[in-house]
């Protein structure tokens, strides 16, 4: 059985990070290259460097922000922004990304799904899905109108899957930054109509919403940002609290397994004579 994982996602607009909140409003972070180092460090399975605004500018994600990004990444980099044709993907592919990140509203993808996973493997192709529930159903919303469309969540998936996804990356409109964590109620919807891993992104705010997640449905991989940013080592406790009770990968070198933590992923206070317990013992030299 595959273990989950946690991927560390960046999302960039004007050239910078940025922490998003309702894909309304966004908190400036600082170089992009400077969070993947971080989170490369600190123990994400995989990196996910979006720029949100290409598409509305009709353009590409800057080719050097992937190089600079890249080039800090010893995990799997998935880039997404503004993709429209074969000749972009392989333009990123030579960048340092190992998988592109497709992401229509109106499905329309110009056979870029169908014609990668020929080219690069189904494996390299991810598509995107950003929803947004109404009425009790979960309708595929459009960033670049900043409304939700007439597609259904579950039409949408089926559809890049016979397209040729080899991954799916949803994304919760609504809990975009709210920290009440993932929706398990569409989580479910997807993962039982999906045959193709199915990374979920939008709501987290601390481990217990991650351990949730692994435990109440079939998804393969929770993806974050804004926890992750100012905080040092909050992959790797999200990991140690999750490894409590799920199978997931822990390839650091340090982590907070034997550290006890609560739900918040705050380290609990320790016993007075811990410090004792950590000194080293003076030996006396030994004479032969």
């Amino acid at each position: 059985m595959l273990k989950k994982r946690i991927i560390a996602s960046i999302f960039i607009r004007d050239g910078i990070a940025v922490q998003s909140v309702g894909f309304k409003k966004y908190l400036p972070i600082g170089r992009p290259e400077i969070s993947a180092s971080a989170f490369n460090s600190w123990g994400a399975d995989e990196i996910l460097l979006v720029d949100i605004s290409a598409s509305l500018e009709n353009r590409l994600i800057s080719i050097d922000i992937v190089t600079r990004v890249a080039a800090e990444c010893s995990v799997p980099l998935t880039v997404g922004g503004g993709i429209k044709s074969i000749k972009e993907i392989e333009l990123l592919m030579d960048a340092g990304a190992d998988k592109v990140l497709l992401n229509t509203a109106n499905l329309d993808i110009n056979s870029c799904l169908e014609i990668g996973r020929k080219i690069y493997g189904r494996q390299c192709m991810v598509a995107g899905l950003d929803y947004i529930k109404h009425k009790n159903n979960f309708y595929v919303y459009d960033h670049r109108s900043g409304n939700k469309t007439n597609t259904l969540l579950i039409d949408a998936v089926k559809h890049y899957i016979r397209n040729g996804a080899g991954e799916l990356f949803v994304n919760d409109v609504l809990r975009d930054g709210k920290e009440i964590g993932y929706d398990l109620d569409a989580i479910k919807l997807v993962t039982s109509a999906s045959i193709v891993p199915v990374i979920w992104c939008g709501g987290a705010g601390k481990p217990q919403h991650f351990l949730n997640a692994f435990k109440a449905t079939k998804v393969n991989a929770l993806s974050a940002g804004n926890i992750f940013h100012f905080a040092e080592h909050s992959i790797n406790i999200i990991k140690s609290f999750v490894s409590k009770e799920v199978s997931i990968r822990q390839d650091t070198q340090f982590n907070y397994n034997a550290i006890p933590l609560d739900n918040n992923g705050r380290v609990l206070k320790q016993g007075e004579n811990l410090l004792d317990q950590l000194l080293y013992k003076k030996l006396k030299v030994e004479v032969i």
